[in-house]
């Protein structure tokens, strides 16, 4: 039992006296903790707000690529689209089969004049209309002057609309020429002369 007395006042003793600290441990350790907490600041922290940088770029570059791939599979049939497009448009021949104003003009100069000369008319003049744009087409004009007869008028009109492309009739003017009767024919022959002006116009596609 004294043994045992002996020791709770010995232990009693240590705990009531002061701990001493080691003030230049302390120290150290402060000093370890201050370095580490300047090398997260100074390396690590930047290092992993660039490595959120470059996610977020690799994510918007992988999403680029994927819309990139979409339109790459479907490059194929929409080339094949265009080509039915295009090839729909050369076969509307209802427009004028060229590109530019000037040729269009030529091209029906040409038409009229085959056409006036089948139906036995004699063309006096020709005159381009400047074209003119109407939504997704060009407008072409020529203004001529023949002469001929009723049933000339009638065929060259019947052609110049019934056939392709199409070509509209416009301003029609229409006066009969009086010929000369010779005064000793007691049966005279009136015949049919007529002075027609009046404008042809088509339509070619705008490039």
């Amino acid at each position: 039992m004294s043994s045992t007395g002996g020791s709770l006042k010995t232990l009693s003793k240590k705990l009531s006296q002061p701990i001493a600290f080691n003030t230049s441990r302390l120290g150290a350790i402060g000093l370890l903790i201050l370095i580490l907490l300047l090398g997260y600041f100074a390396v690590i922290y930047p290092l992993m707000g660039i490595k959120e940088e470059y996610q977020e770029t690799v994510d918007d570059l992988r999403f680029k690529l994927r819309h990139l791939q979409q339109i790459a599979s479907g490059r194929e049939a929409l080339t094949q689209r265009l080509e039915q497009i295009r090839a729909l448009a050369k076969k509307n021949d209802a427009f004028m089969p060229t590109n530019t104003a000037a040729l269009a003009s030529a091209e029906l100069q040409t038409r009229i004049k085959q056409v006036v000369s089948e139906a036995g008319g004699e063309l006096s003049s020709t005159q381009v209309i400047p074209e003119k744009n109407e939504e997704n087409a060009v407008r072409i004009g020529v203004k001529i002057r023949l002469t001929g007869s009723s049933s000339m008028l009638r065929q060259v009109l019947q052609n110049f609309e019934s056939g392709k492309p199409y070509l509209f009739i416009e301003n029609l003017n229409i006066r009969p020429i009086r010929m000369p009767r010779n005064p000793r024919d007691k049966n005279p022959i009136i015949e049919d002369r007529l002075s027609v002006d009046f404008d042809v116009t088509g339509y070619m596609q705008a490039p």
